[in-house]
């Protein structure tokens, strides 16, 4: 099966009707056909599926995963996810994203008893999502538990493959001082879901400094300095057959030029037929 290309929806916000809309009005007139959204947005339709049905169906866009953030508190998180995984499972979505607890500014790797709390937590959204037919796929993400090399190796080897998947993020891998593709190659045979994003390598001060600003360091694909040729040549060395979910938090002019511009640079870097 040939891999998919899908687009994050967040950016045009996640909080009204009208926003989704929007995003799908745009993504749609750019032919994208799948995208991501976030937990939260599932708030917005959680009493109306149908109404949710109705405009996904309008535009001829399907949902292919929403992405969750760990908290901290555990209990409370799977409380979330049971509420929540209903909804997701109703729309055929067979993937959603886990990222670890957020921590700003974050330098230095995360002690033994936060990766422990990280590792329960995700082994038990492995077990509750197997119900559903669901895979779990972890998240590496700049400012949370899953950062750094150490911290993506001992989540991935201490999880089932058969209940945890990885969904690598090739710029929040690189703010991670990780090397995109080599960890992707390490753990190619169980990414089921890919975050395609650029940045440069050198972030500017607020990036590291200022927590989740360093949304503000992410580019447009091709402009920044991550090897995502090289990442694709890993991802197709194994038939990959996911989604590629191209991701974009801050446009530099809008969301749907740089969707254009990120839909142009695929069909140039992974193929036409994407």
């Amino acid at each position: 099966m040939p891999a998919k290309l899908a687009y994050a929806q967040w950016p045009w916000g996640v909080e009204t009707k009208e926003q989704f809309v929007a995003s799908c009005k745009e993504l749609s007139s750019l032919g994208y056909k799948y995208f991501e959204s976030v937990k939260n947005f599932i708030n917005t339709f959680q009493n109306d599926r149908q109404g949710f049905k109705s405009i996904i169906d309008e535009y001829d866009l399907r949902p292919i995963s929403f992405y969750f953030h760990f908290s901290g508190d555990n209990a409370e998180d799977l409380k979330e996810l049971k509420s929540k995984i209903d909804f997701v499972s109703y729309f055929g979505i067979k993937t959603i994203c886990v990222q670890g607890v957020y921590k700003a500014g974050k330098t230095e790797k995360s002690d033994d008893a936060t990766l422990k709390s990280v590792l329960s937590l995700v082994n038990e959204y492995g077990r509750i999502c197997k119900d559903h037919g669901i895979l779990p796929s972890v998240h590496p993400h700049a400012n949370t538990a899953i950062m750094f090399e150490d911290e993506v190796d001992f989540i991935m080897q201490n999880t089932d493959p058969a209940l945890v998947g990885f969904a690598p993020d090739t710029a929040h891998l690189k703010v991670g001082k990780c090397d995109p593709v080599a960890i992707c190659e390490r753990y190619k045979d169980r990414i089921s879901f890919t975050h395609i994003k650029d940045v440069k390598g050198t972030l500017t001060s607020t990036g590291m400094q200022e927590g989740v600003e360093v949304y503000s360091d992410f580019l447009e694909l091709g402009t920044g300095d991550v090897d995502l040729d090289g990442v694709f040549k890993v991802l197709k060395s194994v038939n990959y057959g996911g989604y590629l979910c191209v991701e974009l938090d801050k446009a530099p002019a809008s969301n749907i030029e740089s969707a254009r511009k990120n839909l142009d640079y695929m069909k140039k870097h992974w193929g036409a037929d994407i």
